[in-house]
């Protein structure tokens, strides 16, 4: 299935911006904490691990010091996180990591980190927090999952 949608969120992605992708990552797993407020009843809310399967996200960039992040929902839907109203910011780079800030006034902020572990596998971390007066579901994650190779020539 990734080989099916793969291709797709970049051909998305350069036919609305000329995109060039960095890399692309998938299944991320981890750990949420979701509050007990709005649609979440007091016993669903708390720690429980979490994941996003089928979840992909492609980074890219889109001009001079621009970048944008789609991605693949659990409900499979691609979303281009700039397309949508938000925000991508580059928050730091080294020489085999770079972080991101992905902010949705009001509603999400998110930290995606895309790296290079000691075996030489590339991976991304998403550090979530979501919530405000118009999200139903408040909840602060991390999930980790891997990527195809990370282009970090093309981070400037």
């Amino acid at each position: 299935m990734y080989k099916n949608i793969l291709p797709l969120l970049l051909a998305v992605g350069a036919t609305t911006n000329q995109a060039q992708p960095i890399t692309s990552c998938q299944n991320p797993e981890g750990y949420a904490y979701y509050h007990f407020s709005g649609k979440v009843p007091k016993a669903n809310s708390g720690f429980v691990t979490d994941k996003i399967t089928g979840g992909m996200v492609t980074l890219q960039k889109v001009g001079d010091k621009k970048y944008d992040i789609l991605f693949v929902d659990s409900l499979r839907q691609i979303t281009s996180a700039v397309g949508d109203g938000g925000n991508v910011v580059l928050m730091r780079k080294g020489e085999s990591d770079a972080t991101f800030m992905h902010s949705y006034p009001g509603k999400v902020i998110e930290l995606y980190t895309f790296w290079i572990d000691s075996d030489g596998l590339p991976k991304y971390d998403l550090v979530q927090s979501k919530g405000g007066s118009s999200s139903p579901i408040h909840k602060a994650a991390i999930l980790v999952g891997i990527c195809s190779a990370i282009n970090f020539k093309l981070i400037d």
